[in-house]
This record gives C-alpha cells, structure tokens and sequence, in this order.
C-alpha cells in the first residue's frame, strides 16, 4: 500500500494516531471526533445538527457520540448561572481522553439566583397594582367536611357498583374469552377494568352467552389490543335495555277445566262443566269426513276375498284388477 500525503498550509486538522486508529471506537465514532475537532472554539452543534449534515442518520450519530464520552473524548457538564438560574450544557471536545477534570469544567451550582429573579418585571410595583394576586381563601371545616362526604358517598356507590352480582358475572364472562377465542386473552387487571362495562349489558337484559358471542363474532384476522378492542365494542354495540318480567308482579292466573271434558273454563269461572257439555252451546262439527266401522271394513275384505276366489279378480303389484270374461 503506498499512502500519498500532501503538505497544508491552512484548512487542515491534526490528528493524532491514537484517534484514528483507536481499537474502541467504530469508525463512525472516529470520524464524528474528527469533525468535532475540524470546528472552531465555540461552535454549537448537536447530534440532531450532525445528523442533518452526514447520511448515517440520528441514531448512528448518537451511538458514536456515546462511545466518545465513553472512552473520554467527549464530556458534557451541565450548570447553573448564578447571576439568572438558568441551566446550561457545556460540551468540552478532546484529542486526548479526559481523565481527570478539566479545568475549565465549570461546576454545578445549584441553589437561589443572585439579583433579581428570572421573569420579574422592572416595574412590579406598577404592574402589582395593575393586576393584584388574588386573596387565597381559606377552606372551611363545612367545605372540608362535605368534600370527605361527597368522597365517601363516591367511594361507597362504586364499591357497590363492583360487588354487585352482574359485575362478577360479566368478570368470569370476560375471563373465559382466551378459551373460546386465543386472540381475546385478557389479565386479571384488564378483566377488572372492564367488569363494570360489560355488567351494563347483563343489566340491561342481555344473557352471559349473548354476550359472549357478541364479542368473538367477526374478528380481524390480528388483534394487537385485546382489551381496547373489547372495551370498544362494549361500548359500540351497547343494547337498548329489554322489557324483563316484575319478579314482584302477580303471576297470571290459570283458567280452570271443565269436569267433563276438559276444556278450559271461561274466564272468570273457576269450577262447574263448561257451556257444550251443559247443553247451552253447540259443539262445532268436525270438518273431515267420516271413517268407515270396523264391521264395514271386515264386510268390504270379505267381498275382495269372495271375488277372487271366483276368479273375477286378481292381485298384482300395482293392486287388484277386474278379469272379464
């Protein structure tokens, strides 16, 4: 390998070969050090500005950027002005690793700033006349008291709310999704979350296996969030409440029998024969036709028996035919 140099007058950076054939650092490291160097005393540049300028983009900057604090290239010091408050980063670059500290590093001096306080107006007195600060009011024991009240009563309502029997329902409804349905799987703290919802179905006259069904029905091929999923749907496709019988309302009365036939009474009569049976109603006639005796039967087999032991009639498989002479 043969390695042409060419002599600078201006324009030029020098780096020593311990930089630039450093084991630990990668050659974007290396490189990234070398513009470091290449820039004037108080230039101000960040990884996003780097980034802007080079094509391996932010994130290849930043690793190299680590690197060389890391072997001590690069330091960053971070202070407080004392005179306005205000916090500052110092970056200090080196073509030597920083070992001990430097002396121009400046402390961190964090504590009250001297002079006047950052963001006071030079005319406060004007501007506090202007705008005076607003009195604080002092909360009452009565307000104290009827806000822990209204805390409590909150607390009280939704601790009823999870102990009721649809939330523990709907809980093991929305627990045993993951064995019908895998891509539905939810934790303990996701059935928890939406217990409550879900027991606003069964409320409203929806049955556990309705419900259930409701959720599986016309999954996406992917469910990445199971439980915003559900949640969604819950909320989506939530039912109008259904009519659901009184437990608290009479039961409908049974019409009684007639003690003859059987037919259901009349409303309101609750024991006797009903009208067909005493005679005051007709019954109503039977439309079909009527069906032959047994004796007509017998009599109709014994003529085709009689008839085809004279031979006037003969049986086939489509039926029995009349022989003329």
């Amino acid at each position: 390998m043969r390695i042409h140099r060419t002599q600078h007058t201006s324009n030029f950076t020098v780096l020593p070969n311990s930089i630039v054939r450093h084991p630990r650092l990668s050659l974007a490291a290396r490189g990234l050090l070398g513009h470091l160097l290449s820039l004037p005393d108080g230039a101000r540049e960040t990884v996003q500005s780097i980034a802007e300028k080079v094509s391996e983009g932010r994130i290849a900057v930043r690793k190299a950027m680590a690197q060389l604090e890391a072997e001590g290239y690069v330091r960053r010091v971070r202070h407080q002005d004392p005179e306005t408050g205000t916090w500052s980063t110092e970056v200090t670059v080196s073509d030597a690793p920083m070992t001990g500290e430097s002396p121009t590093d400046k402390k961190l001096t964090a504590g009250p700033a001297k002079g006047r306080f950052l963001g006071r107006s030079p005319y406060g007195s004007k501007t506090q006349e202007k705008n005076p600060s607003p009195t604080p009011v002092q909360a009452s024991d009565s307000d104290d008291q009827a806000a822990e009240g209204g805390r409590g009563e909150a607390s009280q309502q939704q601790n009823q709310e999870d102990a009721s029997p649809e939330v523990g329902r709907a809980a093991a409804v929305l627990g045993r999704l993951g064995a019908v349905e895998p891509k539905l799987s939810l934790g303990a703290a996701e059935v928890l979350n939406l217990a409550p919802l879900a027991a606003e179905w069964l409320r409203r006259g929806v049955s556990e296996l309705e419900l259930r069904n409701t959720l599986v029905a016309g999954l996406p091929a992917t469910v990445l969030a199971p439980a915003r999923f559900i949640a969604n749907r819950l909320e989506r496709k939530m039912p109008t409440p259904r009519r659901v019988a009184d437990p608290a309302a009479p039961a409908v009365a049974l019409r009684a029998e007639c003690g003859d036939c059987g037919r259901p009474l009349p409303l309101g009569q609750s024991q006797g024969i009903c009208g067909q049976c005493s005679g005051v109603e007709r019954a109503p006639e039977d439309p079909r036709p009527s069906v032959g005796t047994a004796a007509e039967a017998a009599s109709l087999i014994d003529q085709i028996r009689q008839r085809r032991a004279a031979g006037t009639v003969r049986g086939s498989r489509r039926g029995f035919a009349t022989v003329h002479p």
